[in-house]
């Protein structure tokens, strides 16, 4: 690639046809050779976390002059395209005036709406807001970072959690099976307290089905005969569980990503103490959040494995009672 006229990512400096020129690998960005000596890395690290490829001025010059017109929403400053009368995102009138009529970044008579060139691209990766913006203790920038998968479904949440205050959203997953969402969230300590809320609520329903279903022999017949003893109260547990589930399941639900979000500011003041308060690097924002679906497999792993111990310990008790009884 012919890099004569292009700016060194490391100086800043133009090249010209004597430098000797070095590129990344990984994200095609030009050096010179003893400006990548001096730190024997890419200047444009943040590239590489993000997926990022270095662009020549001249492409970038030539996108601009591509770029489409939108009509800026007054209210909430989302782009909207020309042909709308309404704010996609605020719903906010936008005014029926033709923007292809008025210059670039001049505004509309009638509903003072600004039509500006942008780059959609980089403006949608935000939703349109301020990267730079604070939304706790952490960019939002940072914040999309360490999200990474449904970001478009995240920042407005956060944001409203932030600017308002308010802690109430519905989320499906969270709602079904909480467990499993913190776990590929990486939010342990939630996903251990929701399975074994989950266990301890479902435990009549299993006890009563291996007293319906379970063979009565000579090794289980005092645990069936347990079972059938205190039948009765553990139907009228398993009701009172079955409301308690449903109830937690709700609030898991309505409440499920105020928790997300509380973890995501959390994790990102860490980092930045971790940090000593600078700029945390992307690759470790990456790393730090994110979701890994493996921790939905450990999960069910970990839950099997409480889920059948503490059985086996209610069974003893039950089979204990049984044995005082006929003492």
């Amino acid at each position: 690639m012919h890099f004569i006229g292009e700016k060194c990512v490391a100086c800043g400096k133009v090249f010209n046809e004597d430098d000797d020129i070095v590129v990344c690998p990984e994200c095609g960005s030009p050096h010179h050779r003893e400006c990548y000596k001096l730190t024997n890395r890419c200047a444009n690290i943040d590239f590489h976390a993000e997926k990022k490829k270095w662009r020549s001025e001249a492409s970038i010059s030539e996108e601009k002059k591509t770029q489409a017109v939108f009509k800026m929403c007054t209210s909430c400053h989302f782009p909207n395209s020309p042909q709308n009368e309404k704010c996609e995102r605020c719903g906010a009138e936008l005014g029926n005036n033709d923007p292809a009529e008025k210059p670039s970044g001049t505004q509309t008579e009638d509903q003072n709406v600004p039509h500006v060139e942008i780059n959609l691209e980089n403006f949608r990766a935000y939703l349109g807001f301020n990267p730079e913006e604070d939304l706790g203790g952490a960019s939002l920038k940072e914040v999309s970072q360490f999200v990474g998968s449904n970001t478009l479904y995240y920042i407005p949440i956060f944001k409203r959690m932030k600017d308002l205050g308010s802690k109430v959203s519905f989320n499906l997953s969270c709602l079904l099976f909480p467990y499993f969402y913190f776990a590929n969230r990486k939010m342990w300590g939630w996903g251990l307290f929701s399975a074994l809320l989950s266990i301890c609520f479902n435990m009549p329903t299993w006890i009563l089905w291996l007293g319906k279903n379970v063979a009565s022999d000579e090794n289980t017949e005092a645990t069936i005969s347990a079972i059938l003893d205190h039948q009765s109260s553990l139907e009228l547990l398993d009701s009172y569980f079955s409301v308690a589930s449903f109830v937690v399941s709700i609030l898991f639900g309505l409440f499920g990503n105020w928790l997300y979000y509380r973890y995501t500011m959390k994790s990102l003041r860490h980092l930045k103490e971790l940090n000593n308060h600078d700029t945390i690097p992307a690759e470790h924002v990456i790393s730090a959040g994110g979701v890994k679906p493996v921790n939905i497999l450990f999960m069910a792993l970990i839950m099997l494995g409480i889920g059948v111990g503490v059985l086996f310990g209610v069974l003893q008790l039950l089979n204990t009672g049984t044995i005082l009884k006929m003492l």
